[in-house]
């Protein structure tokens, strides 16, 4: 007899008889007929199981290996095996490995990209479209042959014997053990991290300054004789630990961390006007790092930027900074050292200045720090204060609330960080700690912040319900999360659409201010803000410049004390730059040669949109080596600074051989 025409040694013939004793034998073991279905099935799951074993081995010598393509593998074998045994409810079995698997493959971020853009690069391509339908499309045929044939063998065998019970008893209680089984061998939530930071440093080669210094040569001035009088009344001390730590997200994402009191943000600090303020900072980093105080109008000397008014503070060493603040508001600090990395990577915190006579009365003051980390997979983790998930304050009906906002990092695109307040109308009482003139009311209103600055918002808790807080995660829409809930309540399941951004040119009422368009400028310096391909300290990119010119190329702009400077920006580009001068106030003349027609504003950040103008002036009233740069910290690490200089020197230097550079 030819093998063709060989039955199955192992599959009894049904006759219906019941005296047949392998009808009667039909048990939990039994095997069943090999179809074509259960053929399909097997070579499916077969060829995918070596596919994914190909793949693991070639992770594993090329890549340094991976847990999901490992798990894929051992459930493509093992429903592969299940499979082949031609027992009923193994095979049932086999086919939750199947389901498995294909979730397996699904729930991978690349493998959704690559096939929902299958010729996108980098993440798609042709051959990476390939290289993921595949197996997801053999699995899936696996999947139905193995449920098309364990429906076979169990409709052929339900119409044969009366003996329905062991059948149906069987099938449930194998795809209940075995679910269990497969559920054990599955993979449990995986808490996605980061890589190890690693310690920064500056570049070496052509184009990197060895001892580059900003001040001027010979003059009668050096800025360590810049200092605030330390003859306040009260003193506010506070110690600042820069020390490593890990920060664990709500939603479990594990971040490796630079911080400040093993926090980050770093603590807040509440100070008054007028008093003196005095603060420790000890290095317990492997590098050097600084605090500058962003925005408040301290002495020259206390300004914290490495290179120009310090040298960084190293490793195992202590620094002490003293000042008075003289303005009330909203200000913020961060290392002014390496910022790209230090400040991004955690070193940040915010300083509240109450003032010595207050203005509004609130109930409720409370503050929040807008952070975007660099997450799992390079993708941006937006976070408010310490947490991607809610934050809670709580506020009772009628109380009146003071919410202060600090953007302290630039979202991946570079444009402002949006956000509104649903759930009662608001008021913007002051922008960068200057408080604004007539504030209306705004209802869901969109923000629209740029990095470094900050907006106070002010309002009335309603009689029910709470008020919340939530960004736009750099697009369009409005996001669940992070958010800031304050009172009784929830978050609404549907939030408002973005619409018409705040105009600061136009909010509030006109008032008469010190600086107008008409006022006389002793000095008026253009500023072109563009970016193009280059070099950049010895690298090749895209630079952001100046005038034409990369730091610590860009010109210096000279001044004198009393001198009134008007500063026009023309934006080439079509990104957005929050321009920072430090140690001064700038008051906003005009947007694209328009006057203001709302409050006189007042800013130590300017958020100068793509292909726009600003006019800003402010009184040199306070000298020093001071530096005026773009606070999107890639644009100002990769050029985008410069000098405001007034006939002042400094014993710093910036390059390779202080180990010092600001950006």
């Amino acid at each position: 007899m030819s093998k063709e025409n060989q039955p199955e040694q192992d599959a009894a013939p049904h006759t219906g008889d019941p005296t047949n004793t392998a009808e009667h034998s039909i048990g939990i073991f039994t095997r069943q007929p090999r179809s074509t279905m259960s053929r399909i099935a097997f070579w499916t799951l077969l060829i995918t199981a070596i596919l994914g074993a190909a793949g693991s081995i070639a992770l594993h010598i090329f890549a340094g290996g991976s847990i999901d393509a490992d798990v894929a593998t051992t459930v493509a074998l093992l429903a592969t095996i299940l499979v082949w045994t031609r027992i009923r409810w193994l095979q049932a079995l086999g086919a939750v490995g199947g389901a498995i698997l294909i979730y397996l493959f699904l729930t991978q971020p690349f493998v959704i990209e690559s096939l929902a853009q299958p010729r996108a690069d980098p993440n798609g391509g042709f051959y990476h479209f390939v290289g993921q339908l595949v197996p997801i499309a053999l699995t899936c045929i696996g999947l139905a042959a193995t449920i098309a044939a364990v429906l076979q063998n169990y409709r052929s065998i339900a119409r044969k014997t009366p003996r329905w019970f062991p059948v149906v008893s069987s099938a449930v209680g194998g795809m209940v053990a075995g679910s269990v089984f497969i559920g054990a061998l599955a993979p449990g939530p995986v808490i996605p991290t980061v890589p190890p930071l690693q310690a920064p440093a500056i570049s070496s080669g052509p184009g990197v300054p060895i001892a580059m210094n900003m001040g001027m040569p010979h003059a009668p001035t050096s800025l360590t004789q810049l200092q605030d009088p330390q003859t306040a009344t009260r003193v506010d001390r506070f110690t600042l630990t820069a020390q490593p730590a890990h920060l664990t997200m709500s939603s479990g994402v594990s971040l490796p961390a630079w911080t400040f009191n093993g926090t980050s943000p770093g603590p807040t600090l509440h100070v008054r006007q007028g008093d003196e303020v005095v603060v420790t900072l000890v290095n317990h980093l492997s590098f050097g790092v600084t605090i500058h105080w962003h925005g408040v109008r301290v002495a020259n000397a206390s300004d914290g930027v490495a290179g120009v008014t310090q040298d960084a503070v190293k490793p195992g060493q202590s620094y002490v900074y003293h000042f008075t603040p003289l303005d009330a508001g909203t200000y913020w600090y961060h290392s002014h050292q390496f910022s790209e990395e230090e400040t991004t990577n955690g070193l940040f915190g915010m300083l509240i200045v109450d003032p010595a006579t207050p203005t509004i009365h609130a109930d409720v003051d409370t503050s929040v720090a807008l952070h975007t980390w660099n997450g799992p997979n390079n993708q941006p983790l937006y976070t408010m204060n310490s947490t991607d998930g809610t934050l809670n304050k709580a506020a009772r009906p009628g109380q009146w609330v003071r919410l202060r906002i600090v953007n302290t990092a630039e979202t991946p695109t570079g444009n402002p960080q949006l956000v509104t307040l649903v759930g009662a109308p608001f008021q913007v009482v002051s922008l960068d700690g200057h408080d604004l003139n007539g504030p209306q009311q705004l209802t869901q209103t969109p923000l629209p912040i740029g990095a470094a600055q900050r907006y106070d918002l002010f309002f009335q808790m309603p009689v029910s319900g709470s008020v919340a807080l939530v960004t736009a995660d750099d697009g369009s829409s409005y996001v669940q999360t992070p958010a800031l809930i304050i009172g009784q309540g929830s978050l609404p399941a549907k939030l408002p659409a973005v619409t018409k951004w705040f105009d600061l040119t136009t909010y509030g009422t006109p008032t008469a201010d010190p600086v107008t368009p008409q006022s006389h400028f002793d000095t008026t310096y253009s500023i072109v803000l563009s970016n193009q391909l280059g070099t950049s300290l010895g690298r090749s990119g895209m630079t952001y410049m100046l005038n034409g010119k990369v730091f610590p190329d860009t010109a210096m702009l000279m001044v004198k004390e009393g001198q009134l400077i008007k500063l026009h920006f023309d934006n080439q580009t079509n990104l957005y730059h929050p321009m920072h001068l430090h140690g001064h106030i700038m008051t906003v003349l005009t947007q694209n040669g328009q006057p203001l027609s709302g409050s006189p504003v007042h800013l130590d950040t300017v958020l100068v949109p793509p292909h726009m103008t600003y006019d800003v002036a402010f009184v040199a009233n306070n000298p020093g080596v001071w530096m005026l740069h773009c606070h999107n910290f890639l644009h100002a690490n990769w050029g985008m600074d410069m000098m405001v200089t007034y006939n002042v020197s400094t014993p710093y230097t910036i390059g390779t051989a202080s180990g010092n550079f600001p950006d």
